[in-house]
């Protein structure tokens, strides 16, 4: 599709008859950048420094030759060795090779000539850059319209003009990109950070279905992943262990901790735990252990005369945790937690205290809102005597008939059409003459009042 074009003008120009269909897929940037990368992962078998060019959006790699060339015969083999990969993975590639970043980008995008590939000679970058449009030059759109404004389309009219007013005429941005593709100003190539998966596998030459055995090839497996965590001040806050067998899906299981750790212990007793209520379906031949989420260590400070809880305690807490849900299962240890929901009877909801971080809810009660510390299941029918504008003045009910010294409301919450029952409630804070605090509200609907919490 060409830019600016609507969709329904692309599936227009292919007739309906043609013998092979087009499929139109929305655009998705972040798929483009993460296939980059992917692609930068599997081309550091030309070359161990790989980028993303830093156009938007980028449509192509950098690689830095250096000394590379010659383990692939020179320069143009290297070039020509890669493209051919390239092609034979799916892709359809050119390459330039020159002395400077800017000027590979500007001839591997505008100056191919139909050809594949492209050595543009030491020091010769300036004449192959003349001819170009002033696009090579990997300028900013402001700058582009201003120069087409003027009719300068290509570079060597671009290079034409006094150096001395370019700054002032066309802004600071210009004279950098010229002098990259140039060579006088020096242009770093940024590699993409390829992370290598933290798993290792074992295969097994006779399958066995022996759970000792499984388990003592899972442990040296988990060793090694320590081993290359340790490195540094990360730990493994979940762990994947995959059982494969030769004729059956594999056997996926995982272990999640509270904190990040790097003992083996820990991770090995939660691991036996999980075996236990395994039953394998066949004998397995393979066995896979990965950390699949690994996040810095938690570092504590000792208190000097401790807490009601303190770090030890909250140790031991978190293992007591790990345990029954590595036993019993993730969602048979729950824990309640609040979320944003007008009616106070869906303001909370249990989730596993396990639950994966990236799903985990953050969602709260606004700080200055006041809720009761005890709010009953099912809001208590009652009698109340109001004032003129609507404020509680007396409380009757089967064990409460007391006076309201003070009230605090109303606090109007409301539920949408889509929520089912319609609820329309003013909330009142209601102080006894003993000190007593309750959470009432009148239905709008039903004009009734309730009790619905009491403040401890």
């Amino acid at each position: 599709m060409l830019p600016g074009m609507v969709l329904a003008e692309a599936q227009s120009l292919w007739p309906s008859s043609a013998s092979k269909a087009v499929r139109f897929e929305p655009h998705d940037p972040r798929a483009d950048r993460q296939g980059l990368r992917e692609l930068a992962a599997w081309c550091q078998q030309f070359s161990p420094l790989v980028a993303i060019d830093t156009a938007e959006p980028p449509d192509s790699l950098l690689l830095d030759a250096g000394a590379c060339e010659y383990g692939f015969g020179g320069e143009e083999e290297f070039a020509d060795k890669a493209v051919n990969a390239l092609e034979r993975h799916g892709y359809r590639a050119v390459a330039a090779v020159a002395d400077t970043i800017g000027a590979a980008w500007a001839v591997g995008h505008f100056g191919m000539l139909k050809r594949r590939v492209l050595i543009v000679p030491l020091g010769r970058q300036t004449d192959f850059l003349r001819p170009l449009p002033v696009e090579s030059l990997r300028l900013p759109a402001g700058i582009l319209q201003a120069l087409q404004e003027l009719n300068v389309f290509r570079v060597d009219q671009l290079l034409a003009l006094p150096r001395a007013g370019l700054m002032s005429r066309f802004g600071e941005e210009l004279l950098p990109c010229i002098d990259r593709a140039l060579g006088t100003l020096p242009e770093v190539l940024t590699p993409e950070r390829i992370d290598e998966p933290l798993e290792a596998t074992w295969e097994f030459e006779f399958p066995t279905t022996n759970s000792r055995q499984l388990i003592e090839v899972i442990e040296y497996l988990v060793d090694w992943v320590l081993a290359k965590i340790s490195l540094g001040q990360d730990g493994v806050q979940r762990l994947l262990c995959s059982l494969g067998q030769a004729r059956e899906e594999p056997l996926r299981f995982s272990v999640e901790l509270l904190r990040p750790t790097v003992a083996k212990r820990t991770l090995m007793d939660l691991v036996k735990l999980k075996m236990e209520r395994l039953r394998l379906p066949g004998e397995v031949t393979r066995v896979t252990v990965r950390a699949a989420l690994v996040v810095p260590l938690a570092f504590h400070q000792d208190e000097l005369f401790g807490g009601c809880l303190g770090t030890s305690d909250a140790k031991e807490v978190g293992e007591l945790i790990e345990r029954l849900s590595s036993r019993l299962g993730e969602k048979a240890v729950l824990r309640p937690r609040l979320r944003a929901d007008a009616q106070p009877e869906f303001v909370y909801a249990y989730e596993p205290w396990l639950m994966n971080r990236e799903r985990a809810s953050h969602a709260s009660q606004p700080a200055e809102t006041i809720r009761p510390t005890f709010l009953k299941s099912r809001p208590l029918p009652i009698l109340v005597s109001t004032n003129p504008d609507g404020s509680p003045t007396q409380i009757h009910a089967s064990d409460i008939h007391q006076a309201i010294e003070r009230s605090w409301g109303p606090e109007r919450i409301e539920t949408g059409w889509w929520r089912g029952d319609d609820v329309r409630r003013d909330y009142y804070l209601a102080e006894t003459e003993t000190g007593e605090r309750f959470w009432l509200f009148h239905d709008l609907t039903s004009e009734s009042w309730f009790l619905h919490g009491i403040f401890g």
